[in-house]
């Protein structure tokens, strides 16, 4: 692997395969303009190929087909799950999320797993899942007309299925593409060892490693294949043929990457990213979550339309930044808070300076709630060293259950405060 190359990334995001848990590590590596908002293949079309061009991450349910569409080839990265366990944890999320477009049919039909993997066209969605979008056979310009043949991501799928399905090879031939591409990605990790992956990602992105990162999208109910009937397991393998071969040669290159990771057969790691570094505004610098994240105990960015970006800490009760000021001096920091998770908690939320604690105080300024403390030139040390900015709480609590209308896919996370940005007010 050449650490130099000039190219993107792309996370070739299989539903159901810790993906979401895996895509935050990755998305905290990058500022927030480099990463692609495309999720699903028809917003790509959004985008012309000089804008596409400038984007330094790509995410998203679309297969290899991205690979396919973009000017440039990316770097890719991709994550497989035990193919049994993936499959129930699908129709299970299915049958979960009234957004998705088959939640009424099971829930009309009253199909249970067993009901679900005998109906042919409802199975087709677990159906050897893994191998299919690795196998996207479309080139360019096939998928350029079928994303001006259609007006959203429900139209696309519709004409592609009516495009593609009399042209995709045998299963066989499928499977070979699909290992192919597989042996020629920049990652591959498992859901199974997913903290194992997430060391190798850091690596490859040169990004800090051990970040705490929470488990996201995970139904703590699934049901294990050890309760399931032998009938039902019979079915499960045999939409899962193809599948269970992928990742079973998923298992061996993992393996083979982080031996070269341990061992460093490709080189010293990378240094780890250089801390956040402010930004001019007015009479004070100021630092938000727009930046690559270099710290721990922070949840994924989230968008306040009006407001900005914010993240919550969580989901332990330390939560720090390393920033880089650029001068030794006095300046009075103040941590904009978006949210928190109750007032006692709030009342007894601390800061610490390079795990040091120092007086705060809070105050409401502009109608908005802060966290304010002095800090004197001579704590820091030398001028543009870095220092860690911590925030430390009592505890952390559940917060951000989903509604009626829409899945949690945080189940029931660990929060503290949520914070919009940092401010540095030179004394």
């Amino acid at each position: 692997m050449d650490r130099e190359d000039p190219r993107p990334w792309y996370f070739l995001h299989i539903p159901k395969t810790a993906g979401t848990s895996f895509r935050v590590l990755l998305e905290n590596s990058f500022h927030l303009r480099q990463i692609c908002p495309a999720y699903e293949f028809h917003a790509i079309s959004r985008y012309s190929d000089e804008q596409l061009q400038q984007f330094r991450l790509f995410r998203g349910h679309m297969g290899y087909s991205l690979v396919n569409y973009l000017p440039v080839k990316p770097r890719t990265m991709v994550m497989l799950r035990d193919p049994m366990e993936r499959a129930v944890s699908h129709f299970e999320y299915i049958s979960r999320d009234p957004a998705h477009p088959r939640h009424r049919i099971i829930h009309e039909r009253k199909l249970g797993l067993k009901d679900y993997l005998l109906d042919p066209e409802l199975s087709a969605e677990v159906t050897n899942a893994q191998v299919r979008p690795l196998a996207h056979v479309a080139d360019r310009g096939t998928l350029k007309e079928l994303l001006a043949g259609s007006d959203d991501q429900a139209g696309f799928a519709r004409v592609w299925r009516r495009r593609l399905k009399d042209v995709l090879p045998p299963d066989d031939e499928l499977l070979d593409v699909a290992l192919r591409r597989l042996e020629a990605v920049d990652f591959v990790g498992t859901a199974e060892t997913l903290d194992k992956g997430m060391e190798v990602a850091a690596w490859l992105l040169g990004a800090p490693t051990g970040q705490s990162l929470p488990s996201l999208n995970v139904n703590p109910g699934r049901t294990r294949l050890a309760d399931l009937p032998a009938d039902v397991l019979e079915l499960l393998e045999q939409a899962t043929v193809l599948d269970r071969r992928l990742y079973a040669r998923g298992r061996e290159l993992f393996a083979r990457q982080y031996r070269k990771m341990l061992d460093g057969e490709e080189g010293s790691a990378p240094e780890a990213l250089c801390p956040m570094m402010p930004e001019a505004s007015a009479d004070r610098l100021v630092l938000d979550f727009r930046q690559p994240l270099c710290g721990r105990g922070w949840h994924q960015r989230e968008l306040v339309p009006g407001k900005g970006i914010l993240r919550w800490s969580g989901p332990g009760r330390f939560s720090d930044i390393h920033v880089a000021l650029p001068d030794r001096r006095d300046y009075r920091i103040q941590v904009v808070l978006a949210d928190w998770l109750n007032d006692e908690l709030l009342s007894e939320l601390k800061l610490t300076v390079d795990d040091k604690p120092i007086p705060s105080r809070l105050l409401q300024q502009q109608g908005e709630t802060r966290l304010e403390a002095d800090l004197n030139a001579f704590f820091p040390g030398p001028a543009g060293h870095g220092l860690r900015l911590g925030l430390v709480l009592p505890y952390t609590g559940v917060s951000g259950q989903g509604g009626e209308e829409r899945i949690n896919h945080c189940h029931a996370r660990k929060v503290g405060v949520a914070v919009y940005r940092f401010e540095f007010i030179p004394v």
